[in-house]
């Protein structure tokens, strides 16, 4: 008799328990602050939590579709800084108060960006890494002279600017409701769409999703579109939210994004990058950052707990799924 083919769904607690690490690690954590500092959990820290979280959550989940597609980018945080002066200096002359054209101004900055990465590394075929961090850094430059070597303020901009900051019924962020908005509309994309399907097969096996009748280049130049898009959409965020735009605003986020992106991977569907462990890995690293903060502990704390998640996260997947992470390529 043949060996059966099938494998039979695993149900048992120890096999279900690894799915919701993410979600485990972060009440524990949150207790831990908790105790240490009682108003931890108040309400209005809570919020500003969550808006902080929307912020790195949209960075995150740009950077989720390139590495589902098979890529990795060092300029999403250079991406988000440049796409937000570009919103801020749009808005900053006295007779610019029209925020949707600098919306539309921000989105078709973010679009030329990802067409060049693909052009260069779709088409041209410069190695992956080594053309992020040289777009990186031309970025990083055309920000500083959009921001004339400082941190981009002005007392022009409309008041619609600020609308980050504004909070339904006096309590939920406007950045928290656009966040959870951007994250619905990607998990019915990644989820119920043949795009999304067709993401995850490219990221999976390119050779394969060819084979099938998928066209690969056409997908990654999407992915790095789409990527670069959800970028420029987390500078305007931030922007808003923080009324300027610092030199280092993004690469201070970028970190932070990429590890919520790999800890997605630890929820729900282990070794899949996917929205739901994405928008609760975004809120655990601000969670930590803040706690961390609140409790008086030095900064370099905050890394030393980060890393020790990631790095059990990823061996909790090494352990349980043979394949481990999907796979992503630095050099081409």
């Amino acid at each position: 008799m043949s060996k059966k083919s099938y494998v039979r769904k695993k149900t048992g607690l120890k096999e279900q328990l690894p799915r919701f690490f993410l979600l485990i690690a972060l009440l524990v954590i949150v207790t831990v602050f908790r105790s240490v500092q009682p108003r931890f959990l108040m309400l209005n820290n809570v919020m500003n939590l969550l808006a902080l979280s929307s912020i790195v959550g949209v960075l995150a989940l740009g950077n989720m579709v390139l590495m589902s597609a098979g890529e990795m980018s060092f300029s999403i945080g250079a991406q988000c800084t440049l796409v937000g002066a570009v919103f801020g200096k749009f808005l900053a002359d006295v007779n610019s108060n029209y925020v949707i054209l600098g919306f539309l101004a921000g989105i078709l900055a973010s679009v030329a960006v990802g067409l060049v990465l693909a052009l260069f590394t779709i088409k041209i075929g410069v190695p992956t890494f080594v053309c992020t961090l040289a777009l990186a850094t031309v970025l990083d430059g055309c920000t500083q002279l959009l921001n004339n070597g400082t941190t981009l303020y002005s007392k022009n901009w409309p008041d619609a600017f600020n609308l980050m900051q504004l909070k339904l019924g006096n309590v939920i962020p406007t950045a928290v409701l656009v966040f959870f908005g951007i994250a619905l509309l990607m998990h019915i994309l990644y989820e119920k769409t043949r795009f999304g399907r067709h993401l995850y097969a490219v990221g999976s096996n390119p050779t394969a999703a060819n084979n099938s009748g998928i066209s690969v280049p056409k997908m990654k130049v999407s992915a790095m579109v789409l990527s670069s898009v959800l970028c420029g959409f987390a500078g305007m965020i931030a922007a808003s939210y923080n009324n300027s735009v610092s030199l280092t605003m993004g690469s201070e986020l970028m970190l932070p994004a990429i590890a919520a992106t790999m800890l997605s991977a630890t929820f729900l569907q282990l070794g899949k990058y996917n929205v739901p462990g994405t928008v609760l890995a975004a809120i655990l690293m601000i969670v930590i950052q803040n706690g961390v903060i609140s409790a008086g502990y030095p900064i370099y704390v905050k890394d030393i707990i980060q890393g020790i998640l990631l790095t059990l996260a990823v061996a909790i997947i090494a352990l349980i799924k043979e394949d481990g992470l999907p796979s992503v390529k630095l050099d081409s």
